[in-house]
């Protein structure tokens, strides 16, 4: 920190120096072009703090020399405009502050400078004399009030102005807390007048602190309530802080103790946070109330106390951020606290609230003011000082609240008071009927047949009935402790500390333990006691004990009965279960391994779980509800769903545990049919395969009956005309008969074809024999051959092929198959005519062979049987066909792994498309036989 020093003018010899310095200031300023200079006039005062310019000197080791450099006036820069002060909050760098003051011709020359922050540590003011020289003032409260040139609470300083001039002033001001700087130019007599009401303002705050004191003092003396004595101590502490903060302390209670003077505000407040604290704790109860907002308050007054020795033993700087820091968290737990309160409806809590929500807010805005976030002002420099004004207000509401309360119920225990008395009067009166009823009661009690006794606050017996004494088999050996009865020391101590822990929280206790008589034998007792009175613990307590021997025994053999039934259950076949609501309680092992779920996860579970999905679950609970609230039981045949979403039969039967109420409890037995119900299922596959075999074998019989006897009565007929007219016909004729027995039988040789080659494909056992094949040549021969075949057809055949010229690898004798039978169907169900177009072209992956008419289409339904072996559609009318072409082709498509899809529309026409790999494979892999039955 630079040396203090008094105010002192410029040596005469070194009056050049300073002018050349401070011409070159001027020049800095005008090239920097920082800011005008700010006009004086005769107005009462002049507020600066807006007009400076601020350099900051983080070494603070600058001297006024050194700031008259060019290259420090070029660092000055504009203080934050915003609020009526120059705040830099908590920092050790020191600032210079520039400002250029325009005297007009009229102003007075002689005026003060007020810095209204009394808690600054060092200030320096440099004006100009009318010889150019800079003289030197100082100021701060680290100097003693006596040396302060105007006696004022805050820095005061004289300055004279040269009227009709410009008056450049340089202040420079350091502080190890709060660094602000809130300056005015006053003419003396607005001062004075100004400080008028300041004073009259902080009198009236220290005079309500001095009567809250004292007030709370005799309250205290009176009543004896610690509250008003941590109050008196958290009002001293408030009273210390301000007086400090607002620089009374300085001028009228410790002028000459510069220490004292520096510390007095961290002292303070801490001194103030911590009776606070501890005065919300006393007020607020809440070690009772509120257990862990207590231990945080006391975490935080011993955090206020390190505040305050710092504040005695450390920097300024340290304490400074630690009531920084701790004001905000301080004041926000006790807000906390008092709005739990609020909600527990504790009395006066609502005053309570409100006085510290209003002194968090001014801790708040003092605490954004100490940080340089808000600016300095006549609101935010003295935020603590009115906060704290109207905290105490209402804290002391709160108080008088508090005795308002406290009158109220003393006057209501008066009130009640006088009530016990007449109360008493009237017991009096009936004191001898009442007296017959306790000896009525205490024979009652004495003959009981459940042991009674009244046991101290040690534990001790005060009295005991006869059942007790028997219970123990003491006969007429007196009852002194339970000690001697419990089976250990252990045990003796362990339902002493319930006990102790069930009175103190004012609950009854009860359990069942095991002692022992006088005699050694040992009995379950059933024990339960509770206090006399839960608010006087001292009147002991009373007990109620029965002898549960035998019902121990008896819960025993059940538990050994319960043991063997659910171990029988377990071991059953069957699968056992205990449903409630519809709620799994009990399970047996069969069902569990039966569900592949563990026990222990299946029971308290729904039973929707088990079912295909809800719809199904809820489904079958409407069915076996009904059943079983007519008729008390319900058997079905049920698919359910295992752990791993397998499904599987059972055959389950349920039983009401009370008649015909399934909301009581349905045992429920299950027995796995999955392998009965697949029996049941293969022997149905096979009767409706031995269903199709009949109606293909009678489709078998009418195809051929109708395609036999064709061509045979041809031939019949053709060898009775040989036979008798042999002879006479010319050998033209005899020609033509023989050409139609040879048709005949041509005809029925190719339909035992394709009977055995459908025989073949449905036993896979079609040879295929892929060789090298000019596909485009065969194609043509194909068309070739539909039209030779139906030579009075009027279909227009057209080959559009579009497929590759190279030759590729198929079996050319199932590729006949194929193309021949869809050709000659599209030919021959087309009987109108029309166009057969034979379109071969590829795709990425396929070679596409397709075939379309504009014939007699198929019906949409019958699609899906069209490829099934002598199956015709139904509107193929007297059309011959066996059926079996598109049987055969299919097949022959599937063997050279191809597929084969038609699109029909009855009336319109049909189109077979047909798709091959693109690169044969052969299938010899996929049918063995057929390879083996390959040449």
């Amino acid at each position: 920190m630079p040396n203090h020093r008094s105010p002192y003018a410029i040596q005469p010899h070194r009056f050049l120096r300073w002018l050349w310095l401070s011409l070159l200031a001027l020049a800095a300023l005008a090239l920097h072009a920082q800011g005008g200079a700010t006009s004086i006039g005769q107005q009462g005062s002049y507020t600066l703090s807006r007009a400076f310019m601020v350099l900051e000197d983080s070494s603070g080791e600058l001297t006024l020399d050194e700031v008259l450099q060019p290259a420090q006036q070029a660092r000055f820069n504009h203080v934050p405009q915003s609020g009526a002060a120059t705040n830099f909050g908590l920092t050790r760098s020191a600032f210079w502050l520039r400002i250029a003051l325009q005297a007009q011709a009229d102003a007075p020359a002689q005026w003060l400078l007020e810095v209204a922050y009394p808690a600054l540590d060092q200030l320096d003011l440099y004006t100009p004399n009318n010889r150019g020289e800079f003289v030197r003032q100082s100021g701060g409260d680290l100097r003693p009030f006596a040396s302060r040139v105007v006696p004022h609470r805050n820095h005061v300083l004289p300055v004279t102005l040269q009227p009709g001039g410009e008056n450049l002033v340089y202040l420079r001001v350091q502080s190890q807390g709060t660094l602000s700087a809130p300056v005015r130019l006053w003419q003396a007599p607005a001062l004075w007048q100004h400080d008028q009401l300041e004073y009259s303002l902080l009198s009236l705050y220290f005079g309500l602190l001095v009567g809250l004191l004292l007030y709370n003092l005799l309250l205290y003396l009176s009543v004896r309530d610690r509250a008003y004595l941590i109050y008196v101590g958290f009002v001293g502490g408030m009273a210390v802080s301000q007086a400090a903060l607002t620089g009374m302390g300085g001028q009228f209670f410790w002028p000459g103790q510069t220490w004292w003077n520096s510390v007095s505000p961290p002292v303070g407040m801490a001194a103030a946070a911590a009776f606070g604290i501890l005065f919300a704790r006393n007020f607020l109860n809440s070690a009772v109330r509120m257990p862990r907002m207590n231990r945080v308050m006391l975490a935080l007054v011993g955090s206020w106390l390190l505040a305050l020795l710092a504040a005695l033993l450390l920097p300024y700087t340290v304490s400074s951020w630690m009531v920084t820091v701790l004001a905000v968290v301080s004041v926000t737990v006790v807000v906390l606290a008092g709005a739990l309160s609020v909600r527990q409806k504790h009395p006066g809590a609502s005053y309570f609230l409100t006085a510290w929500a209003v002194l968090l807010l001014g801790v708040a805005t003092l605490v954004l003011h100490n940080t340089g976030v808000l600016p300095s002002n006549l609101l935010t420099s003295n935020s603590l000082l009115i906060g704290s004004a109207l905290e105490m207000v209402l804290l002391s509401f709160a108080l008088a609240d508090r005795i308002n309360i406290e009158r109220n119920e003393k006057e209501r225990a008066q009130a009640s008071s006088q009530a016990d008395q007449a109360m008493l009067e009237a017991l009096s009166q009936s004191q001898e009927r009442y007296r017959a009823v306790l000896q009525e009661r205490e024979i009652i009690l004495a003959n009981s047949i459940v042991g009674i006794a009244f046991l101290t606050p040690e534990g001790r017996f005060r009295w005991a009935n006869q059942a007790m004494l028997e219970i123990f088999g003491a006969g007429d050996r007196p009852l002194t402790s339970m000690e001697p009865f419990y089976l250990s020391r252990e045990q003796y101590l362990r339902v002493g500390g319930e006990v102790a822990a069930c009175i103190g929280e004012g609950r009854a206790y009860l359990t069942e333990i095991q002692v022992r008589q006088y005699n050694g034998t040992l009995i379950w007792i059933s024990l339960s006691g509770k206090a006399v009175s839960p608010r006087d613990l001292s009147q002991g307590t009373v007990w109620v004990m029965m002898d549960i021997t035998r019902r121990k025994e008896l819960e025993a053999e059940l538990v050994r009965t319960s043991s063997e039934r659910e171990a029988i259950l377990n071991t059953a076949l069957v699968g056992i279960v205990l449903s409630v609501r519809r709620r799994l309680e009990w399970v047996n092992e069969k069902f569990a391994e039966m569900m592949d779920y563990p026990r222990g996860e299946l029971m308290g579970q729904s039973a929707l779980q088990l079912h295909a999905d809800a719809d199904e679950w809820n489904a079958f609970g409407r069915r076996a509800r009904a059943v079983l609230r007519e008729m008390g039981t319900y058997t079905c045949e049920q698919q359910l769903r295992r752990r791993n979403g397998e499904m599987l039969w059972v055959q389950m039967g349920g039983s009401c545990l009370q008649p015909q109420d399934p909301d009581a409890g349905v045992i429920w037995t299950f027995l796995d049919i999955t392998e009965r119900k697949k029996s049941e299922e293969d022997t149905r596959e096979a009767v409706e395969r031995q269903k199709e075999l009949n109606a293909l074998r009678s489709r078998f019989v009418a195809m051929t009956s109708h395609e036999f006897r064709t061509p045979l009565a041809t031939i019949l007929s053709s060898g009775e005309i040989l036979r008798h007219y042999g002879e006479r016909l010319p050998a033209a004729e005899k020609a033509e008969i023989l050409d139609t027995i040879a048709a005949g039988v041509q005809r029925m040789m190719r339909m035992l074809d394709r009977v055995l080659l459908i025989g073949k494909a449905e036993a896979q056992m079609l040879e295929f024999d892929p060789h090298t094949l000019d596909l485009q040549r065969l194609c043509r021969e194909l068309l070739d051959e539909a039209r030779v075949q139906q030579p009075d057809s009027a279909c227009a055949l057209r080959l559009d092929y579009a497929g590759s010229n190279e030759p590729g690898l198929y079996d050319e004798k199932l590729l006949r198959h194929i193309l021949g039978n869809l050709l000659s169907n599209a030919v021959k169900y087309s009987p109108h005519g029309g166009e057969v177009l034979f379109r071969v072209y590829t795709e990425p992956e396929a070679l596409v062979l397709e075939v379309s008419d504009s014939g007699i289409g198929i019906p949409e339904d019958e699609i899906a049987h069209l490829f099934e072996s002598f199956h015709r559609a139904s509107n193929v009318g007297t059309i011959q066909g066996t059926g079996l072409g598109l049987a055969i082709a299919k097949n022959a498509v599937s063997v050279h792994g191809g597929t084969i899809s038609v699109t029909s529309q009855a009336g319109v026409g049909t189109c077979f498309s047909v798709r091959l790999p693109l690169q044969a494979v052969s299938q010899a892999a996929l049918f063995p036989l057929a390879a083996d039955l390959a040449p």
